[in-house]
């Protein structure tokens, strides 16, 4: 029986997401709490398996409750239920890097008469955050120093060599975590990037990874020209693929569970840039991914799965081992250090 605090500062809310939450048989809702200071005087008595977490509450908001947990050493999953507007992207991207494990929006606002849209969404990442609870203490890690990376030069030429990258749930901090010591890229190189995030935050999350990495991110857009030197972020929402000029095309497609999705890039960067790119998959839930990196490897690429120590969810990188589509199973930390030795070996041919 996973174990449930419910935290918001409405009583519909509460009560709504304590209904959903206990329509499943294994899940129970031992308590609820109207704000941050609330739950964390009922985590003296009590010790839940998972809180979910409103983020604009009166006392305590969400971010000051998840910067109290990381400063006591609480580490209990957390996934976050709250109404995600563009204006809130930049402070749900911080709660990510403080240790929350997810995120649902709410469907209409901060009290949501039609939470029950969700349901399942938060039923299963409810499910996913239990399976973390060994691995919290990864999540609730100190927040990237910020590095003054200056991004001045001008690149021109159309990228010989791509590092793509596909990520899930635990993804902005792991990108950061990579990104931020991977080396300045050359005028030949390119990052593209798919994380799998409601489209209200992709553009927040490319400043983020400009901000913490030297690399300039772009929130990639149609016709925009994959040039050495960048790094290109998928929109939320839209798969990202490229046109025979190494030019941005964006389009949806129902056969796809996520948008955007991990094996529509790696796909294409197979098809495009075969055998100068490095294929990455990191943490998430599912599949999506493992064949498109299969793909970039049966095309000569160099490929590279996050290992079980450090995935905050074991599914996306998992499914790429369990297929053989990793030449190489690596911890997150030790990820930079491995794209930036491929990337000086493809240079020297």
């Amino acid at each position: 029986m996973i174990k449930v605090i419910v935290v918001d500062d409405s009583a519909f809310m509460r009560k709504a997401i304590r209904e959903i939450l206990e329509s499943d048989p294994d899940i129970k809702v031992i308590d609820t709490a109207r704000n941050g200071a609330d739950l964390l005087e009922k985590l003296e008595k009590e010790e839940p398996d998972v809180i979910t977490l409103d983020i604009n509450m009166p006392v305590m908001d969400g971010k000051e409750t998840l910067e109290v947990m990381k400063k006591k050493g609480i580490n209990i999953p957390v996934i976050v239920i709250s109404s995600l507007t563009k204006e809130d992207a930049p402070i749900t991207l911080e709660l990510l890097d403080l240790g929350a494990v997810d995120y649902v929006p709410k469907p209409s606002g901060t009290i949501s008469l039609d939470i029950k849209k969700v349901s399942d969404e938060i039923i299963e990442k409810v499910k996913n955050a239990y399976k973390t609870k060994g691995k919290v203490k990864t999540l609730f890690k100190k927040l990237p120093r910020k590095r003054l990376f200056e991004h001045k030069v001008e690149k021109k030429q159309v990228a010989k060599y791509v590092v793509a990258i596909g990520i899930s749930t635990g993804g902005p901090a792991t990108l950061i975590d990579i990104l931020q010591e991977v080396n300045e890229p050359e005028d030949d190189t390119a990052y593209l990037v798919v994380q799998h995030m409601p489209p209200q935050f992709t553009p927040s999350l490319a400043k983020r990874l400009t901000e913490y990495s030297p690399i300039q991110f772009y929130h990639a857009s149609p016709g925009q020209a994959i040039l050495g030197g960048y790094g290109y972020l998928a929109p939320g929402g839209w798969h990202l693929t490229l046109t025979k000029e190494y030019k941005v095309r964006l389009f949806k497609d129902d056969k796809y569970i996520y948008y955007p999705s991990v094996d529509v890039l790696f796909n294409t960067v197979a098809d495009m840039f075969s055998p100068n790119a490095i294929g990455v998959l990191l943490t998430g839930i599912g599949k999506d991914g493992a064949e498109g990196l299969l793909k970039m490897k049966q095309n000569g690429c160099y490929t590279i799965a996050e290992s079980e120590e450090t995935a905050i969810v074991y599914g996306m990188p998992r499914a790429a081992k369990e297929i053989g589509a990793a030449i190489k199973i690596l911890p997150s930390y030790k990820i930079a250090r491995e794209i930036n030795q491929v990337l000086k070996r493809m240079r020297r041919g």
